[in-house]
């Protein structure tokens, strides 16, 4: 079995957090951070789970996959709204680590193949 550790990820939002830190921003870029690891983790969470049903048939799996996708892309949503909007959080910083994060989470997955 593979490892689904996300190094790369890790290793990019620790130094872009750092970086933000520095000049008055790290809240901002450790929310982004945040949110970009819980996505990572609602992979995971899917894909441990589309992992379980070896028995589902190819319908069964896509409908898996579609409402992965969904809950993941609404979820990344509303916490970025609810950063930007009720917490008032700075959105540079915030994008930033979300991009990088995400980058991070494409990397890891092509080192483990």
């Amino acid at each position: 079995m593979k490892s689904t550790s996300s190094l790369i990820q890790s290793t990019l939002l620790f130094i872009t957090v750092s970086i933000f830190a520095i000049y008055g921003y790290g809240l901002a870029a450790l929310y982004g951070a945040l949110v970009s690891f819980s996505n990572t983790w609602m992979f995971d969470w899917y894909f441990r789970k589309q992992k379980a049903a070896v028995d589902a048939d190819a319908q069964t799996s896509f409908k898996m996959a579609i409402k992965s996708s969904v809950l993941r892309v609404f979820s990344l949503m509303a916490l970025v709204l609810l950063g930007l909007g009720i917490l008032g959080i700075e959105a540079q910083p915030l994008v930033v680590c979300l991009v990088l994060g995400q980058v991070g989470f494409i990397l890891d997955r092509l080192r483990q193949k």
